[in-house]
């Protein structure tokens, strides 16, 4: 057993007013965005179940396809939907708000549910605004430490809150099933995949504070507040990305909100955590650091074998995804083909990159299970991630916005991208300001992000073996969306989780 000693961070003040400020400005955002799923919840209710609704929302829909000016069909708009829906279509014109392919369908859909099945998802509407409210106040470092009989209290409603309304999301999935979900299989997985995580995470946050261990309680606690985050922080991708590209429809701009959405909830959720980590005293012994399980390094062995076999294969004298079978059983034809051309005539670029991605994953795992000290391994996971983060961020750039031929554009890439080339520097700076700790857990989430090109061909691979995305949807880029989802979650999930128990986290007295 080793010991690395504590550099505990210098109190800076203002940067702590700062991050008060930014946290202001973040709750004024959510809070406004609660009250209007409240004011949705409420329209939505069986007592204001108006049948004319229905023809309005024909009416608005053909007028959002002509592009129509919003001010023209404002009247009848208001009255027919909720008003996030209006304030959207301000926003990004009336074609992207209130068009076909868009939130048209699942708001006519709702106004024609069942009375049950209206409440219950009215229901859900209200305890998610709710709780997204209680969670400013429970994760607001201050509050939480000096207020401790308040900050129980709001937990117990917190969590019969979070649990009445991911029963009634699940009920409602239940019934509405995938055809009538909002963009179909991708979503209506997704959707599946919150419920369910969150549902754990409150259980094992439980189980973790009645163990009395604090990170973990609330490392768990902030993963359901983040899962929360992902209905409003849709909605406002929805409002920036249509104002950048009012001529497509929601639904081809949602193939790329698919793909960010989470990734940016559980970014702003490690934020939150560390920001509430660091109003914790240092503790006053070394820390701890165990070797790695032998089963943990076998099986982190192999999938780096495998990971960068696959990286040398898909990009050394291939074409990216178009060169696997499973990929072009799942994804369309369309999106492999405007892949493949990003590579055309770059037979020396592409190797280059797969070199480079193979030399980050190699590098990083070197440091991480081996030996993290070593200058050299730290020099070329520096230079090959920035390098190979920097290539796929020109390639995004390249294969531009989303469409129904091209899925989600050059989302994968660009956040693929950004999240290695950006973990990296951030690593880069820790080591330069000898906040080892730091350094270490940023690591996790700019090694993982390494994995990204080969995770995405995996999941390709998973969606081909279970054979359950209907071809509707499969020739819509379902698969493909779906797998590259999975690409960008699967390092920032194993990122956000590994940060619970890292060095830094169990430096400090967290309580």
């Amino acid at each position: 057993m080793t010991t690395h000693c504590i550099d505990p961070p210098q109190t800076r003040p203002a940067a702590l007013s700062k991050r008060f400020v930014l946290w202001a400005v973040f709750c004024i955002s959510v809070a406004f965005y609660s009250f209007l799923v409240w004011e949705a919840g409420y329209k939505l209710l069986p007592a204001n179940f108006d049948p004319s609704h229905q023809q309005l929302f024909d009416e608005v829909e053909a007028a959002g396809n002509a592009g129509v000016p919003y001010s023209e069909i404002a009247e009848k708009a208001q009255e027919a939907y909720p008003i996030w829906n209006n304030l959207t279509a301000m926003v990004t014109g009336t074609y992207f708000g209130f068009g076909t392919n868009g939130n048209s369908d699942p708001v006519r859909y709702y106004d024609s549910m069942e009375p049950v099945e209206k409440s219950a998802l009215s229901l859900h509407m209200v305890l998610g605004g709710a709780v997204l409210i209680l969670g400013m106040f429970q994760f607001t470092p201050s509050l939480r430490k000096k207020h401790r009989k308040a900050h129980r209290a709001i937990g117990g409603v917190y969590i019969f809150a979070l649990f009445a309304m991911c029963f009634a999301a699940i009920y409602h999935m239940v019934h509405t099933g995938i055809e009538n979900t909002y963009q179909g299989f991708a979503f209506h997985i997704q959707l599946w995949f919150l419920a369910l995580s969150t549902i754990t995470a409150q259980v094992l946050a439980i189980v973790f504070i009645k163990k009395r261990n604090f990170p973990l309680h609330l490392g768990f606690q902030i993963y359901t507040f983040a899962a929360f985050l992902n209905a409003p922080i849709q909605r406002y991708d929805w409002a920036v990305l249509g104002s950048i590209y009012p001529h497509l429809s929601q639904g081809e701009v949602n193939n790329l909100v698919n793909i960010l959405t989470f990734w940016q909830c559980l970014l702003i959720g490690y934020g939150l955590f560390a920001w509430n980590r660091s109003s914790s005293p240092v503790r006053s012994t070394p820390v701890d650091v165990t070797p790695h399980p032998k089963g943990l390094q076998v099986f982190l062995g192999l999938t780096t074998v495998a990971a960068v076999l696959t990286v040398l294969v898909g990009y050394i004298g291939s074409a990216g995804l178009s060169s696997w079978s499973v990929a072009q059983a799942v994804a369309p034809a369309s999106t492999l083909a405007a892949e493949a051309a990003l590579y055309a005539g770059k037979g020396l670029q592409t190797a280059a990159f797969g070199i480079l991605i193979a030399a980050a994953i190699l590098s990083g795992m070197y440091l991480m299970m081996r030996d993290e000290t070593s200058r050299l391994a730290r020099r070329v996971f520096y230079v090959s991630a920035i390098l190979g983060g920097a290539q796929q961020i020109i390639w995004g750039l390249q294969l531009g916005e989303p469409s129904m031929a091209v899925t989600a554009g050059g989302g994968f890439y660009l956040v693929s991208g950004v999240s290695l080339a950006g973990f990296a520097l951030l690593a880069l700076y820790f080591q330069t300001r000898g906040r080892e700790h730091l350094w270490h857990e940023i690591m996790i989430f700019a090694v993982n992000f390494a994995f990204a090109p080969a995770i995405i061909v995996w999941g390709h691979g998973l969606w081909y073996l279970l054979d359950v995305v209907p071809q509707f949807y499969m020739d819509r880029g379902h698969g493909y969306v779906l797998a590259a989802g999975a690409a960008i979650l699967t390092p920032t999930f194993n990122g956000f989780i590994g940060m619970m128990t890292s060095r830094e986290t169990q430096s400090r007295v967290i309580s």
